[in-house]
């Protein structure tokens, strides 16, 4: 009888084991798990300066908005990523964080857009004065860019955007952004880094490939950071607009990378004599490339 009752107490025992397993926390930038005790932070980058910094608990979330407006939301029901939501009366103030994006909506507006698509980086300055150094929040990659230039959130989700012109679906990872200012009074538009990935097989097939059609478009054997990439350059048109891309490509784990950038300007005849000059398309070129040139894979 007591190696039964032995028995018996060491099946309690396990299944009290599991039942606190089952009943472990959720937390962290994706929905990962995190330990009661400990938090989680991490700043996500919204485009145009605005940005949220986060601080996960157990099954909270604290938010500081760059406008200065402060939220303390406690975790819902998901059925995808981490959602957190006020309980609150007044406005309803929703967080979703799947992976390293997430997206904040406000229910007393229905035309503020600023936190709309953020994406969880480490953005710290670099040895290089005037540069400062891009990490993702899953340390995969790292590059340098221009202080000048800004972090933008990424498209949310699989999408054909992960890579200019592509069909297949894949995810953004980060983005820089580079507005008009960059080269004022001409015919530039703006201008973006990217980087990219997509497991789809179709898209790792191909990826060393030229995506799209496009009669002027090239490609080339490069190096980056000691990998090989093929290099692709290709251009759009449409309604007076142009839109250049370079696009470096290197298949990884499995995962066709993109690390490309997009350069978008207006056609200069269909401007008005004197109205704008023409842009530097060799300045904006170097200093998109030396970001492509400084991306680098983390061990």
């Amino acid at each position: 009888m007591k190696s039964y009752a032995w028995i018996i107490i060491a099946l309690l025992v396990a299944a009290l084991a599991v039942y606190a397993l089952m009943r472990a926390p959720q937390g962290s930038p994706g929905g990962g798990t995190a330990s009661t005790t400990s938090e989680i932070t991490a700043t996500f980058y919204c485009g145009a300066g605005n940005t949220i910094q986060a601080t996960f608990a157990s099954r909270s979330v604290a938010l500081i908005l760059s406008d200065g407006r402060p939220f303390s939301l406690p975790q819902t029901i998901s059925g995808s990523g981490a959602r957190y939501e006020s309980t609150t009366t007044g406005a309803d103030i929703v967080f979703w964080n799947k992976g390293d994006g997430a997206t904040l909506t406000d229910s007393a507006t229905t035309t503020d857009f600023r936190y709309a698509e953020c994406t969880a980086a480490r953005i710290e300055p670099s040895s290089t004065s005037g540069l400062d150094t891009y990490t993702d929040q899953s340390r995969t990659f790292t590059f340098a860019f221009p202080t000048a230039f800004s972090p933008a959130g990424t498209e949310q989700g699989y999408s054909t955007a992960w890579s200019a012109g592509a069909t297949t679906t894949g995810m953004q990872l980060a983005k820089i952004d580079v507005s008009r200012s960059f080269e004022p009074g001409t015919n530039f538009a703006n201008a973006w880094f990217m980087v990219g990935t997509s497991a789809d097989p179709s898209a790792v097939a191909t990826c060393l490939t030229n995506p799209v059609p496009y009669p002027n478009a090239s490609t080339t054997n490069a190096t980056i950071g000691g990998v090989p990439f093929t290099e692709l350059t290709y251009g759009g048109a449409g309604a007076g607009n142009r839109y250049d891309t370079t696009s470096y490509r290197t298949v990884k784990d499995g995962e066709c990378y993109a690390v490309e950038y997009t350069i978008h300007y207006g056609v200069f005849e269909n401007y008005p004599p004197g109205a704008v000059r023409r842009f530097d398309e060799a300045k904006v070129q170097a200093a998109l490339d030396a970001i492509a040139q400084s991306f680098r894979f983390l061990p």
